[in-house]
């Protein structure tokens, strides 16, 4: 299953929010590194352990591009989602709803 790591410049980083500066980090680090292929068989995005808090409107704009693609109700059978907690992977999961 293909692995993609989001990378932030700002190593300093502890959150994100902005459902704008979500769609962006899709559109730069995501979009282009998925295939019909990764689609249809999964693949799991990699958020830095440096990421302690992520906003539902990230979330938001961050999935707009995938749900609209797969549906909601598909979104987790084919994203798999690392970050620095399983607290905070639940809560980026909730933010969908």
């Amino acid at each position: 299953m293909k692995e993609i790591k989001l990378d932030f410049s700002d190593k300093t980083l502890t959150g994100l929010a902005g459902y704008e500066y979500g769609m962006e980090v899709y559109e730069k680090q995501i979009k282009s590194k998925i295939s019909e292929f990764d689609i249809e068989h999964g693949f799991t995005i990699v958020f830095p352990d440096t990421i302690e808090n992520i906003a539902s409107s990230f979330v938001q704009g961050f999935f707009e591009n995938l749900i609209g693609k797969v549906g909601y109700e598909n979104i987790q059978k084919i994203v798999k989602i690392n970050s620095s907690s399983k607290k905070l992977t639940e809560g980026i999961w909730q933010d969908m709803e």
